[in-house]
């Protein structure tokens, strides 16, 4: 008689959740139109990014410069000319922010147009929610701005890499269930977040064995048809295709302030976490287990401000020490 627990890899049949929403802009809708165009304060400025909040968290794939059109006129007019623009997907946040090619300025005193498209099968592109589901409605979403008079006086921030001490200290408060490799009790699922060498070893570019349900095991899929499929436990430059991102974040507890930091958050339309729906949804598409760390209510947990830390951290290519 064979026994085992295998029910085979992960079905289907998981339904969509809702279509995808976008929450809040910057610029806003309509920003520069209710000021006189003279003042030198007035419009948006000609180097600004477009930044766009979503209620769920995105599909990283579909987070790309070909689900976004900036164009004046009509969409023949499209900026830039090639059409490319660099994105950022703030998996925390769940923004993405397009921006322009260095050195490129919008025209000033013009009314700009953002549209995105809605995905279709025919064109494979457009925004979608982790599970696939597509901007809500029929039609593109499209919202205008007013350029000012030139670029803004003080440039936007570069992500620069966090203070690995600072990083540290968060892993530090994970090693009860992840802690030293040949210890007793050993690390729930081989991973090790006690110090630098066990981090590389046992979770940078490391497939998180509760994702194993495709064809290999132990292979990181940088691109599965199903998202979530051999995901990486930290992939280093890809927070939105960190396991261990997505486990914090899998906790409530991660978008709260904490009583002695002040929350950092800098999206468009606030921080407001994401409903407790699309966090179940986000565990049965592809979590296992509860969020980290695993503990009691009111015992230490991952905050705002760290959860953006550790984001930061995979961001700038996780090169700590």
């Amino acid at each position: 008689m064979l026994l085992g627990c295998d029910r085979g890899p992960r079905a289907d049949e998981d339904a969509r959740g809702p279509p995808l929403r976008l929450l809040a802009s910057e610029p806003a809708g309509g920003a520069g139109l209710d000021c006189d165009p003279s003042a030198d304060a007035c419009g948006v400025p000609t180097d600004t990014a477009i930044t766009l909040r979503f209620d769920r968290f995105l599909l990283p794939a579909s987070a790309v410069w070909q689900s976004i059109l900036i164009y004046t006129g009509t969409p023949a007019n499209a900026v830039p000319a090639g059409g490319e623009l660099t994105s950022r997907y703030d998996l925390l946040e769940r923004t993405v922010r397009y921006g322009f090619p260095a050195g490129f300025r919008l025209h000033p005193n013009t009314l700009y147009t953002v549209e995105l498209p809605v995905y279709s099968d025919d064109l494979q592109t457009g925004l979608r929610a982790f599970d696939g589901a597509p901007l809500a409605g029929t039609t593109a979403v499209r919202f205008v701005f007013f350029t000012g008079k030139g670029p803004a006086a003080v440039p936007a921030p570069s992500v620069e890499p966090p203070n690995c001490a600072e990083v540290a200290r968060i892993f530090d408060g994970c090693t009860g269930c992840h802690g030293t490799l040949g210890a007793e009790p050993e690390p729930r699922m081989g991973l090790s977040l006690a110090g630098w060498d066990a981090i590389e070893t046992t979770a940078l570019g490391r497939v998180a064995h509760q994702t194993e349900i495709g064809e290999t095991t132990g292979v990181t899929n940088e691109g599965p048809l199903r998202f979530g499929v051999n995901m990486p436990i930290i992939d280093p430059e890809r927070p939105d295709n960190s396991y261990l991102l997505y486990k914090i974040l899998l906790r409530p507890e991660a978008y709260a302030a904490s009583p002695d930091v002040a929350d950092d958050c800098a999206a468009p339309g606030g921080c407001a976490p994401p409903e407790a729906a699309e966090l179940e949804r986000l565990r049965a598409w592809f979590l296992r287990g509860r969020g980290m760390p695993d503990t009691a209510p009111g015992e230490s947990f991952v905050h705002h401000a760290e959860a953006a830390l550790l984001q930061r951290y995979v961001v700038t290519g996780a090169l700590c020490p």
